[in-house]
């Protein structure tokens, strides 16, 4: 399985771009974890889970650092990532992925 970073119609990568913002410690344990997901194929708690509620959307979770990526056609497409500041993922940040994601899924392959 490949990676892949999520790319606005003017060409930004807002996941690249946050893991480029945060302390490079940080940035190379969730690229570590990055690349077990691709290996493995899933990340178990803690360091992933399914978002409940939200069709094929999943979160990489290191510490308070949040990633949301969906597979999409044999690929982890990395859609969207923020800091944490609650207890619950704020509706606004999903909502962020699934605008993402549908972008994604209406552009095509």
């Amino acid at each position: 399985m490949l990676v892949s970073f999520f790319r606005t119609s003017r060409g930004d990568q807002p996941v690249q771009d946050y893991l480029n913002k945060i302390s490079e410690k940080d940035s190379a344990r969730i690229f570590a974890l990055i690349s077990d997901l691709v290996e493995q194929g899933n990340l178990e708690m803690p360091h992933g889970k399914k978002m409940v509620g939200y069709k094929h959307l999943y979160e990489i979770r290191y510490r308070r650092h949040r990633i949301i990526y969906c597979i999409y056609i044999e690929r982890v497409i990395l859609l969207h990532a923020f800091f944490k500041k609650s207890q619950e993922t704020p509706n606004r940040e999903i909502a962020i992925a699934i605008r993402r994601q549908k972008a994604l899924i209406e552009k095509g392959p």
